[in-house]
Order: structure tokens, then sequence, then C-alpha cells
């Protein structure tokens, strides 16, 4: 017992007291729990991006195969360009509703979340449909503008 007691008294010194230390222990325990949870809130937004943008991308080849596979049966340039505005347009306006009604409904709590979703969703297709119809009607509009413009100057060159 003796031995033990010099023992501890000669290497006193160099014995750590964990109680005069714990307020640097708590310090740099919080920090070090502030780094995990920043490292881990940054990978988790990177993991929530790359998601989104591999639903977007997934979105998109659905969108251009539907109008290319259309174009092919229909033999017609036309209606497959009629399938891309429209598709791209339904999508885009329906993302857009979702979000605006469910941010009028979080402001004025006229009805439950659901049902300002479904109402997003509808209101989205429709406004869509309507805006992907009036997008092709224009583009057909102002290519055939162009191609009268290009005849006629290419006629005068010609001459």
């Amino acid at each position: 017992m003796i031995d033990h007691i010099n023992f501890i008294s000669l290497f006193s010194p160099y014995i750590i007291d964990s109680f005069k230390n714990d307020d640097d222990f708590l310090v740099v325990l919080l920090i070090m729990g502030a780094i995990f949870f920043a490292i881990v809130v940054i990978i988790g937004v990177v993991l929530c991006l790359l998601f989104i943008l591999f639903l977007i991308g997934l979105i998109t080849a659905g969108i251009l195969s539907t109008s290319v596979l259309i174009g092919i049966q229909q033999k017609s340039i036309s209606k497959g360009f009629k399938t891309f505005f429209l598709g791209v347009s339904m999508v885009g306006c329906t993302i857009v509703a979702i979000i605006f009604f469910w941010f009028v409904n979080s402001v004025k709590e006229w009805w439950d979340t659901n049902i300002s979703i479904f109402i997003g969703v509808f209101c989205g297709i429709l406004v869509g449909y309507i805006l992907g119809l009036l997008m092709f009607v224009a583009l057909k509009k102002i290519i055939s503008l162009l191609q009268t413009k290009y005849q006629t100057i290419r006629s005068i060159s010609k001459s």
C-alpha cells in the first residue's frame, strides 16, 4: 500500500485532474458538436440538391422522349414540339401553382394544406395546358413569319 502511495505522489504532477479542466472540456466538446452538426447539415443539403437535380433530369428526359416518340409515331415534327411545349409548361406551372397556393394558404389559412396542394395541382395543369398551347401557336407564327422573310430575301438576292 505504501508503494502505491509513493507511486501516486511521485507522478502526481503528470496526472490530469478532470475536475479542474471541466470548463475547457465542455467548450471543446461544444465546438466539436457544432462542427459535426455543420458538416452533417452541409452534406444533407448537398444530397437533397443532388436528389432534386436527379428528379428534374428524369422529368426532362421523360418529356423529351415522349415528345420525340409522339413526333415519330405521328410522323409530324409539329405534334412532337406541341407535346414538348405542353409537357414543359404543365410541369412548370404545376410546380409554381403548388408553391403559390401552399404559400397563400399558409398566410391566409383558408383551407387544409392538402386541399391547397390539390387546388395548386389542378390550376397548374389547367394553366400549363393553356400556356403550352399559346407558346406553341406563337412559335408556329414566328417560324412562319421567319420563313416568309427568308424566302423573300432569298428571292430578292437571286434576281
